[in-house]
């Protein structure tokens, strides 16, 4: 909790925040060898501004890698609950950032995730 004084002076400003689709991404999951598994997501980046993202559009072939690597590591259960969902984009977002280092995103945001 943030508690501020009784100034009305201190007006927080509205935060600026660029978003930018990824393209949608099917994989393999790392499933049992009786029936193959197919996670389907698209993922929708938060960032400070346009600075960001054109570092992310320039280092696109390395974004879609790092998400393409972790994601065909994964099994379904991996993915089950929310908690699941969190260490996924707390994963994805670490390996964003990575890529288009030193620029930063701010987070990963889910539209779509389908297990099939």
């Amino acid at each position: 909790f943030m508690f501020f004084s009784g100034s009305s002076e201190t007006k927080q400003a509205p935060v600026k925040a660029v978003y930018f689709d990824l393209p949608e991404m099917t994989v393999n999951l790392s499933a049992s060898a009786d029936r193959p598994q197919y996670l389907r997501v698209k993922v929708t980046l938060e960032m400070a501004d346009d600075k960001v993202q054109d570092a992310v559009k320039k280092a696109m072939p390395r974004v879609v890698d790092a998400f393409q690597v972790h994601l065909r590591e994964l099994r379904a259960i991996d993915l089950e609950g929310s908690a699941g969902l969190y260490r996924l984009r707390e994963e994805l977002m670490r390996r964003i950032n990575v890529a288009i280092a030193p620029a930063k995103i701010r987070a990963v945001l889910f539209k779509e995730v389908v297990v099939q």
